[in-house]
C-alpha cells in the first residue's frame, strides 16, 4: 500500500521574524481561521500548531507542515505560504523546498517487498561484496527548471520502503517564491505519479 505520510514547506532566509506570528496575525495575514491548540510565541521562535497546520518559525528557518494529507488541504497549504511571502517580500529569503514522504507498505497478499536494484557500468555489486541479500538505497538528484528534485530512497525494516522528495527552489524574489508555492498540490501529485512509476519498476 503507498500512502502519502508527511508534506511540508520549508523557506529558508536569512533573518525571519518569528515575533510577528501571532494567533490575530496568521488569521487576518494567512487566513488561517483555526485557533491554536499549542502556541508559542517569542522573539527568537514561534509555533501556532491547530488542527490542520503545524507553523514552526525561528529566525533562519520556516516550516508549514499540513497535517491534514487530503488535497483540498494540501492545496491550502500552499496558498499559506504564498500569503506569507507576498506579507513580507522584504526578507532576504534564500530557498524554498516542498517536500512529501510517501511510504509503500506490504500488503496481507505480499511476500516480500521490491527490491531496488543498482547497475553502475555493468558492475555486479553482489560478487563485489559477497553477498547474496543487498538492500540498495540511495539518493537521486534531477536538475529541473526552476527546482531541482532530490528524492531519497530507504528501506524501513522488512515491511517499508520510504520515498522522501523534495523540490527545491534557488529564490530570486519573494513573489517568484509566492508563485512557486502555488504548485504545492501538483506537485504532491508529481510524486505520487513517480513513485507509483518506481514501485511497478522494481522487480
Amino acid at each position: 500500500m503507498l500512502r502519502l505520510t508527511k508534506a511540508t514547506i520549508v523557506i529558508l532566509a536569512q533573518s525571519h521574524n518569528p515575533s510577528i506570528i501571532s494567533p490575530e496575525w496568521v488569521r487576518r495575514v494567512l487566513s488561517i481561521d483555526e485557533s491554536p491548540g499549542n502556541f508559542v510565541h517569542t522573539p527568537p521562535f514561534s509555533i501556532f500548531d491547530s488542527t490542520s497546520y503545524l507553523l514552526t518559525v525561528d529566525t533562519a528557518r520556516l516550516e508549514l507542515v499540513s497535517k491534514s494529507l487530503d488535497d483540498e488541504h494540501i492545496s491550502a497549504t500552499g496558498r499559506v505560504a504564498s500569503a506569507y511571502l507576498r506579507a513580507l517580500p522584504h526578507i532576504p529569503y534564500k530557498t524554498l523546498g516542498m517536500n512529501y514522504i510517501w511510504t509503500y507498505s506490504l500488503e496481507k497478499t505480499d511476500k516480500r517487498l521490491p527490491q531496488l536494484r543498482l547497475e553502475i557500468d555493468g558492475l555486479d555489486l553482489e560478487k563485489t561484496f559477497k553477498a547474496q541479500n543487498i538492500r540498495y538505497g540511495g539518493i537521486l538528484r534531477i536538475a529541473y527548471k526552476p527546482y531541482i528534485l532530490t528524492v531519497n530512497i530507504n528501506y524501513e525494516g522488512e515491511q517499508t520502503v520510504i520515498f522522501n522528495y523534495n523540490f527545491s527552489y534557488t529564490m530570486k524574489t519573494a513573489r517568484q517564491a509566492a508563485n512557486a508555492t502555488k504548485s504545492f498540490l501538483p506537485s504532491k501529485v508529481h510524486s505520487e505519479e513517480l513513485t507509483t512509476l518506481m514501485i511497478g519498476g522494481i522487480k
